[in-house]
């Protein structure tokens, strides 16, 4: 129990004058709660009214019997005279200041009622700091959900949870060893829902198995007599979250009651991955195989990533809390090891906050660290989350605000102790603070990183896709594979050009034999002008038909060697307009085509040295020099090799299509091509995606970290 001593009471030098203890509030409520971890006994108050729940130890519980006395000497008095306990002035001191922090005290004079206001009023937050907060999290409760839970349980009491257990675990093995055959299948299908309708239908599978995942908290704790005060909607940065009040849980005296309301969420949700994985599994094609397959990845991915989590106040924080059967489990760790940083970087003998054995205080310690840098994480990811919610200039100053309220005001807030107390350090400690921090400064500021990464893909410098130019027949196929520029590839013809060709000739000639006949007519000349003219127009036409079949004629623009031949090609064959049949490749030049962020093309420049590794296959390493840089940004990838929705490392985004033409994907980051000429051919003339690393620039990790942010604000605010 955290309490702190508020209220003075009466030294020896006044014993004359007893002072009454205040009274303690009617409606509160005290019953046993399991053993402290030591096995003395502990005891949970209730306080109805603010739906809160307190533990206290012995020596509270006992102070609290024997309250009724008239002042504190007395009850010290009283309670070592009737128990084998050893009770102190300073004990009672502690248990008033958190009678009194906590707002367990009758008001029953004006001095009680303008305490409260002014202890009200110095907690109470500005308009600022309780919209920082609120507009994070808040919750809205919706319905009283007691009496129908109540009505529900005779029913689920009749289930015979062994058998069910079994069978959810039958459905569970069977449901993931058919998605494991089809994992493919499901890869793609999560890749093909990434539009808006399949957002919309990811958002109501995530509210059905949400809505289950509550009532599954629900229906437990009411089958062990708890109260289920309200259940409701929570906002977590405006995302909607279901919340159900379980609060009255900490009433029970059995961990393994509580431990079960707390994982009754997690274990009904998983029934329903599991039960949609196998439907999904056995389900044909159409609306319900996709309804499944929503219900499955929403369930399996917010359980186990989110819900399971100890390091947050969800489910498995709670689960975590009953297994160790420490409540405010944050909190108690957090104390736990800010000591620790205390006594192992400034030297201080602050004592200990609880007193546990050595293996467990370290477990504690190691949890808070690790919660700490969880909490880092996550607040990260809710800044970039409120950034990209709200409109540009506005989501950079919520993400600043979320940075320094969140992150920055805890670390500056302990550094700040750190400064008050720094009369405690030893002069040898702060010696090597100093050394310690001098030594950070010199990695924050020194400008030894040069290294700028990207992905690219490697390939030919000189390929070329071979294609038909329009709808034409295969006349000849090529029988080699190595040709020198102009050498014939493929012959094709189309039957529609030879007649427009020979029709157009047949037009030509019968306009010769019109202008010859009016030979000696003498008003023919007018006549003999116009069949010139169309005799002229015929003509063209013919040759156009002559330049167009000469296209069908496939020539080598360069020497190379013939790749990816269609072998379904033979002469007589229909080929499409623009169908690939054949790549043509010179091998002896080989580049790689880099993509790397803006913030980094001040530090490339031509002639750098480049090295490349395949993101797939031989982890061997290629060497090149770059040969020239972009200086437009790339909107479209030239290889679906890159694109993140076909398993490449570089994210793309939809573009909205235009009319008449289709939706293309378009490079989401503002991203450079950098060429890179390889120092010697590949052995392995083979296409690949490559992640290569560029000699740079040096450049210290401060000066980047500020100019990447101000590239960012300047792109984004629209400056």
């Amino acid at each position: 129990m955290s309490t702190s001593a508020t209220i003075p009471l009466p030294r020896r030098a006044k014993r004359a004058k007893v002072v009454p203890l205040p009274r303690i509030r009617d409606e509160l409520v005290v019953f046993p709660a399991a053993a402290n971890e030591d096995g003395s006994p502990a005891w949970i108050i209730q306080d109805p009214v603010n739906n809160r729940f307190y533990r206290i130890g012995w020596i509270d519980f006992e102070l609290l019997v024997h309250w009724a006395h008239h002042d504190a000497a007395a009850l010290v008095k009283a309670v070592n005279a009737e128990t084998p306990l050893n009770v102190t002035l300073q004990d009672v001191r502690q248990l008033l200041g958190f009678l009194s922090d906590n707002q367990l005290l009758r008001l029953d004079t004006k001095a009680d009622v303008a305490r409260v206001i002014g202890r009200s009023e110095q907690l109470k937050r500005s308009l600022f700091e309780w919209m920082v907060h609120n507009y994070l999290f808040f919750r809205v409760p919706l319905v009283r959900p007691q009496t129908w839970l109540a009505a529900l349980q005779p029913l689920l009491a009749r289930l015979r949870m062994p058998w069910v257990f079994g069978m959810l675990g039958l459905v569970t093995v069977l449901g993931l060893f058919l998605a494991s055959r089809q994992w493919d299948v499901f890869q793609h299908t999560l890749v093909d829902n990434m539009t808006w309708s399949g957002v919309f239908g990811y958002g109501l599978a995530l509210l059905f198995a949400k809505t289950v995942h509550e009532l599954g908290h629900a229906a437990v704790a009411t089958r062990y007599g708890v109260r289920v005060a309200h259940m409701g909607v929570a906002f977590l940065v405006m995302f909607p979250m279901l919340y159900t009040d379980t609060g009255e849980s900490w009433r029970l005296k059995d961990p393994r009651q509580r431990l079960a309301i707390a994982s009754a969420g997690i274990a009904v949700e998983l029934a329903l991955a599991s039960l949609a994985t196998l439907l999904w599994s056995l389900a044909p094609d159409g609306a319900f195989r996709n309804g499944m397959f929503f219900l499955a990845t929403t369930s399996w991915i917010m359980t186990l990533a989110i819900n399971a989590s100890p390091f947050m106040r969800f489910d498995g924080y709670f689960i975590f809390s009953d297994l160790l059967d420490l409540p405010n489990l944050h909190e108690r760790s957090s104390a736990l090891a800010k000591v620790w940083l205390r006594r192992s970087l400034l030297g201080l003998n602050d004592p200990w906050t609880e007193s546990f054995s050595l293996a467990k205080r370290r477990a504690l310690v190691a949890f808070a660290l690790g919660t700490w840098l969880y909490r880092l994480v996550v607040f990260l990811g809710i800044a970039l989350l409120v950034y990209v919610f709200f409109f540009k200039l506005l989501g950079i100053a919520l993400m600043v605000l979320e940075l320094s309220w969140f992150i920055a005001k805890p670390v500056f807030k302990e550094l700040a102790v750190w400064k008050a107390r720094r009369g405690e350090i030893g002069a040898a400690r702060i010696k090597g603070l100093v050394m310690a921090g001098l030594v950070l400064l010199l990695i924050l500021f020194f400008p030894f990183s040069s290294r700028v990464t990207g992905y690219g893909w490697i390939h030919a410098a000189d390929q070329q896709t071979i294609h038909a130019p329009f709808a034409a027949q295969i006349v000849t196929v090529p029988t080699q594979r190595q040709f020198k520029a102009g050498d014939v590839l493929f012959v094709l013809d189309s039957s529609m050009l030879g007649i427009a060709q020979g029709k157009s000739r047949q037009l030509a000639l019968a306009r010769e034999s019109q202008i010859a006949g009016l030979m000696g007519v003498p008003d023919g000349e007018s006549q003999r002008q116009l069949l010139t003219s169309q005799k002229a127009y015929f003509e063209a036409e013919e040759q156009a038909s002559i330049d167009e079949r000469a296209r069908l004629t496939l020539r080598a623009p360069f020497d190379g060697e013939l790749h990816d031949v269609d072998h379904g090609l033979a002469p007589g064959v229909w080929v499409k307009s623009r169908e690939p049949l054949a790549m043509l490749v010179d091998s002896s030049r080989w580049v790689i085509d880099a993509f790397i962020p803006e913030e980094d093309l001040a530090r490339v420049e031509v002639g750098q040295t480049v090295r490349a590794r395949r993101l797939a296959g031989q982890p061997s390493w290629v060497e090149g020099r770059i040969e020239s840089i972009d200086v437009s940004r790339t909107t479209v990838l030239p290889s679906s090799l890159l694109d993140a929705n076909h398993g490449g490392p570089i994210a793309t985004v939809n573009e909205p299509a235009r009319s008449g033409q289709e939706r293309t994907q378009v490079v989401r980051d503002a991203l450079f091509r950098v060429r890179v000429v390889l120092d010697e051919p590949l052995p392995a003339h083979q296409v690949a995606a490559v992640r290569v690393r560029i000699d740079g620039h040096a450049e210290s990790l401060i000066s980047g970290t500020l100019r990447r942010m101000a590239s960012i604000f300047i792109r984004e605010s629209g400056f």
